[in-house]
């Protein structure tokens, strides 16, 4: 089996039912996280389960369309990529695509399973939710492994403030390296935004990604991306630290 497990955009088939479709894929690379491809088609909204702060963690990143989150208290415009998180069970909240919009309103959803650091966490010390946070509202990095100058790296779920979930951006244009580095505490997903094409690369393999694209890594392999002049590497990562992070909660 590759070490670098893919789950192709192109091969997502979407089959709506009341305006609603979902794909589940990367089904068995990794037990502790479920990811699933959805659409809401123009003028549609769902209301999705929520789970308690010891049963799962969950989160919608949206790519496509336009649309809106509401809660009993506040409401969300989707006009651009962004992520949504839910306070658990605290209250419901409603995904709609805009009756406006061109095309469904299309995002991943990810639902992960809670270790004793997660429900330690969570409980303890952890970020005000909910939360939605676009591309343009996250706070910019710096990586030594990146030319800072040709890529922008934006933080948009911060470490060890969601349990052992964070989540972030890269944008750029090619020609652009993005130097080989390694996570051994951390499992690692990525995520290429609508127009990207690069190469990934990880444990000495590699493999195309383009817009929708879904790739796993696991923890302890040195990986990195190269992108070619003319071509766009926006992508987003998103990593659960294994064990959590090392150190007092506070």
């Amino acid at each position: 089996m590759s070490l670098i497990q893919v789950a192709r955009y192109s091969d997502v088939k979407y089959d709506f039912k009341d305006g609603f479709a979902r794909v589940p894929v990367l089904e068995n690379a990794f037990d502790q996280a479920c990811f699933a491809h959805c659409a809401l088609q123009p003028g549609h909204s769902i209301t999705p389960d929520v789970y308690s702060v010891t049963e799962h963690n969950q989160l919608f990143f949206f790519t496509k369309g336009k649309g809106y989150i509401t809660t009993p208290r506040q409401a969300w415009n989707i006009n651009e990529p962004g992520v949504f998180v839910p306070e658990f069970d605290t209250e419901r909240f409603t995904i709609t695509c805009s009756a406006d919009s061109k095309e469904p309103l299309e995002f991943l959803h990810i639902v992960t399973e809670l270790n004793d650091y997660d429900k330690t966490c969570l409980v303890e010390s952890r970020m005000v939710l909910p939360r939605f946070r676009t591309i343009s509202q996250g706070w910019t990095y710096d990586e030594d492994f990146k030319d800072n100058s040709v890529t922008t790296s934006m933080m948009l779920l911060e470490h060890r403030n969601l349990g052992r979930l964070s989540m972030g951006c890269v944008k750029g244009n090619g020609p652009i390296e993005i130097g080989q580095h390694i996570h051994n505490e951390l499992a690692q997903w990525y995520f290429p935004l609508p127009g990207s094409d690069f190469i990934y690369t990880a444990g000495g393999e590699e493999v195309h990604m383009t817009g929708g694209d879904l790739s796993y890594t696991p923890t302890g392999f040195w990986h990195g991306s190269r992108v070619e002049a003319g071509k766009k590497c926006d992508y987003i990562w998103f990593e659960m630290c294994i064990e959590g992070y090392p150190g007092e909660i506070k």
